[in-house]
C-alpha cells in the first residue's frame, strides 16, 4: 500500500486555543469535519516547506516561526498516511484570517473544551490530546 505524506500546522493563540478549519461537504476526506491547515507533501519537498507552502495556499500567511510537534504514522479510513505536524502562534486576527481563507467552508478559535463538542477524525482527536497533555 502507499503511504500518503503530508503536513498539518496547528495554530495557538495567546490565550491557548486551537484553529481549526472547517472542511467542506464534499472534501475528499473527511468532509465536513474540523481539522488542521495543511495538506500533502509534494515530491522532494520536506514536510516543514509543504506546510508553509500549504499555508500560503490556504491562508494567505507566510509562516515564521514553525516548530515540529510530532511526526505520525496513521492508518486511516482512506489509507496509510504518514503525518508531520507542526505549531505555530497564531499572530493573524480571526476575522483577517476568515476574508483570507481559499479552502474549506470556515475556520474557529476553540479551546480544549470546545473542541470536545466538534466533529473531527479520531487521528487529529489524538494529536490534539497529545498537544494539551504535554
Amino acid at each position: 500500500m502507499n503511504t500518503r505524506k503530508a503536513a498539518g500546522v496547528i495554530f495557538r493563540d495567546k490565550e491557548g486555543r486551537i484553529l481549526l478549519q472547517h472542511r467542506t461537504e464534499d472534501a475528499p476526506t473527511y468532509p465536513n469535519h474540523w481539522g488542521f491547515f495543511g495538506g500533502h507533501i509534494d515530491k522532494g519537498e520536506t514536510p516543514e516547506e509543504a506546510a508553509r507552502r500549504e499555508i500560503k495556499e490556504e491562508l494567505d500567511l507566510e509562516l515564521k516561526d514553525l516548530i515540529l510537534f510530532k511526526k505520525y504514522n496513521l492508518s486511516t479510513d482512506y489509507g496509510a498516511r504518514e503525518l508531520s505536524i507542526f505549531t505555530a502562534l497564531l499572530s493573524v486576527p480571526v476575522e483577517q484570517l476568515r476574508q483570507q481563507q481559499k479552502e474549506g467552508q470556515g475556520l474557529g478559535l476553540f479551546s480544549f473544551e470546545e473542541l470536545k463538542n466538534l466533529k473531527i477524525s479520531d487521528h487529529d482527536r489524538t494529536i490534539l490530546n497529545e498537544l494539551f497533555n504535554k
